[in-house]
């Protein structure tokens, strides 16, 4: 294996090295859950992505034409060659960009934060990866190698590359969607409609009633930028920004061999029917086993529809995570305690932050006193951040996984004040390599589990299930409806510290 390195200083070399196998680790790994009998498993490899489009005349990646949408990384598979627009990122959140557009893996010496600047900042077209990687890494010391397999990999130390042991995981960035805009009033006044659809090219296609919100899509990137501007420029009382997207979490593992312990609690009705109600905000859960099942309401269509798979949902996943995180922390065989799913992705593979606010004000409204979010972006929505912060000031406990990029920069809707932020740990109680861990992280959870169906075992994985079990847990804790959140709350940071991993 030949390793290139580029220097800090400038100076360039070749060395070689005996390659290591990855295998046999993984398969000393443990899978599961430490509250449920279970341990711990090694993450998924990251998957290479498709390359970007690229401009024929010119063969270049072409960076969208949004300045909204223009800001990243891209990769021209064809030419091996580069663009980049990076305006102020953590290396961490550059790093997980590169992953997903190239489907390298890549690997950071642990701690290496202290010693990068606080942010990248990066502006070119159409160079090699010789050029691009010191410019994306801010002049941090590198090495590119590839495998036999002829995946490439990169690894980025201060000292040597064997230092470089946590690997950054793959990530495809906040999906801005380029023609759609959220406009509300800041001051809570009126909006007139009918200059909104006056509009070039504008056409409403929601409405949130309750946080009196508007949703626009335009049929052009341009024509939304420039509303946004006209807007803008018409009256400082609005606040505008572009919906995003928030895309399914990595898929289940079929294993062999393997089964969850059987669930030891019993759903029951309290004699004056009252119940603590879960809002599970993700996409709709599959039929479950009857000892799940009977924890579950009937699911609410936010967005209707659901993906044809063979395999569980995401929402499934976590709904079974919740269960499990509700039996754990229950003091009884039996609990009243129940979970509401509300489907904000229908058939697709993505959700947008408006219908993830409109689950959340749903489910709020509905009743829901504890609001889970396996889900979320690199990217922040004040909008999104405005309606956590309206429930939570009505008395929900919004609890949000942390991401799974490795890194300690924020993650959205976790990273927002008034969320519980949950990250995953293994049998150890320290952070998985790949968990999130930055200063706004309120937990550590374990992040594993196993889910039946149809006869056959997944594994499950991420900050996702650490914050459905953390859910379950906060069900479980205050499952009486009078019992406030806030002692549920400091209850729950208590009993999960977050542990950093030890140095190497």
């Amino acid at each position: 294996m030949i390793e290139v390195h580029t220097l800090a200083s400038g100076p360039k070399f070749v060395r070689l090295y005996p390659m290591r196998s990855r295998l046999l680790p993984l398969t000393c790994l443990w899978v599961g859950l430490v509250l449920t009998g279970q341990t711990h498993p090694a993450e998924p490899l990251a998957t290479p992505l498709s390359a970007p489009k690229t401009d024929a005349a010119t063969n270049s990646a072409l960076l969208p034409s949004t300045a909204a949408a223009r800001k990243g990384l891209y990769w021209n598979a064809a030419t091996d060659r580069y663009a980049a627009s990076i305006p102020g990122w953590p290396l961490q959140r550059v790093l997980a960009r590169l992953s997903a557009q190239t489907g390298w893996r890549v690997w950071i010496e642990d701690g290496i934060e202290t010693q990068v600047p606080p942010t990248i900042r990066a502006q070119f077209r159409n160079l090699p990866a010789r050029e691009a990687l010191p410019r994306i890494l801010g002049g941090m010391n590198y090495s590119l190698t590839t495998a036999s397999n002829g995946r490439r990999e990169l690894k980025v130390f201060a000292t040597h590359a064997r230092s470089s042991n946590r690997e950054i995981i793959a990530d495809a960035g906040d999906e801005v969607i380029a023609n759609e805009l959220i406009i509300r009033s800041k001051s809570g006044s009126s909006i007139d409609l009918k200059h909104l659809a006056g509009l070039e090219g504008a056409h409403l296609v929601g409405t949130n009633g309750v946080t009196g919100a508007y949703r626009l899509r335009f049929d052009s990137e341009k024509q939304a930028e420039d509303a946004r501007q006209k807007l803008a420029k018409e009256s400082e009382d609005l606040a505008i920004e572009n919906n995003q997207r928030f895309e399914v979490p990595d898929a289940p593992v079929a294993v062999t061999g393997m089964t969850a312990p059987p669930l030891r609690l019993t759903a029951t009705v309290r004699p004056d029917g009252n119940r603590r109600v879960i809002a599970l905000i993700d996409s709709a859960p599959q039929p479950l086993g009857p000892a799940f099942q009977s924890f579950l309401l009937p699911t609410v269509d936010v967005v209707p529809g659901t993906p044809a798979s063979d395999s569980p949902s995401h929402g499934t996943a976590m709904a079974e995570a919740m269960v499990r995180g509700l039996s754990a922390g229950s003091p009884e065989t039996s609990t009243s305690t129940r979970i509401q799913p509300y489907n904000v992705y229908g058939a697709s593979e993505s959700a947008s932050t408006w219908d993830v606010a409109r689950g959340i004000t749903q489910a709020a409204q509905d009743g829901s006193t504890i609001i889970n979010l396996s889900l979320g972006s690199a990217q922040d929505s004040p909008y999104l951040r405005d309606v956590i912060q309206q429930v939570s000031g009505q008395g929900a406990l919004v609890i949000a996984a942390a991401g799974n990029n490795g890194s300690a920069a924020p993650f959205y809707p976790a990273a927002y004040e008034t969320t519980l932020a949950v990250t995953a740990t293994g049998r150890s109680g320290q952070l998985t390599p790949y968990a999130n861990r930055g200063g706004f992280v309120d937990l550590g959870v374990p992040g594993s589990t196993v889910v039946q169906m149809d006869g056959q075992s997944w594994v499950v994985q991420g900050t996702s299930v650490s914050a459905a079990f953390a859910s379950g847990m906060a069900g479980a804790l205050a499952q009486n409806p009078q019992t406030p959140l806030a002692p549920v709350r400091s209850k729950l940071i208590e009993t999960f510290p977050v542990r950093l991993p030890q140095g190497p």
